[in-house]
């Protein structure tokens, strides 16, 4: 029985689904042959009820690996904050955290007032933007909040790497090492 780790099972989640992706294009160029009238149609080499099958197949271990994956995000934890989280609230957290930390590191690099050159909507004026907040200040909280959100991060991927879960298809898709 093939044990992978969470961490082994993602991409392979991806590989899956980029076979997929590929049976489902051969299914296509293999559904029809065009040929001239009263000359031999030249037959592919696959059909397109074995293609059919291995795509049905294909989908199906999409379908049972990306439980697989979703549930082990939801039953398993770690401590943030000391509080215990799902992984899967983790991961929710972490992308949250990457937006707001890019959000301020590019309110950090903004200029503290701007002058603008008459446009459309002002009617032709000078204007000046100025930054309602501190430039400085921004700049700094994006910078630890990316730290934070690194270290966040690793901590995923540590618990990633020591959970197994059985997948046996994975056979079909990756050498197993006995």
């Amino acid at each position: 029985m093939a044990k992978l780790s969470l961490a082994a099972l993602v991409p392979l989640r991806s590989d899956i689904a980029h076979k997929v992706s590929e049976l489902d294009q051969e299914r296509e160029k293999n559904a029809f042959c065009v040929y001239v009238k009263g000359e031999q149609a030249e037959e592919p080499t696959r059909s397109f009820a074995l293609i059919t099958e291995e795509l049905e197949e294909a989908r199906e271990d999409f379908r049972v690996i990306d439980e697989l994956i979703h549930s082990a995000n939801l039953a398993h934890k770690i401590t943030w904050n000391n509080q215990e989280i799902s992984l899967f609230t983790a991961m929710q957290i972490a992308k949250h955290m990457r937006k707001e930390a890019a959000s301020l590191k590019r309110y950090g690099s903004m200029k503290k007032e701007e002058l603008n050159t008459g446009g459309y909507f002002n009617g032709g004026d000078k204007t000046i933007t100025r930054a309602m907040y501190d430039i400085e200040k921004a700049r700094e909280s994006g910078l630890k909040l990316e730290r934070k959100v690194k270290r966040l991060s690793q901590l995923i991927e540590d618990e990633c790497h020591n959970i197994f879960l059985e997948f046996p298809q994975a056979e079909k898709y990756i050498e197993l090492e006995d």
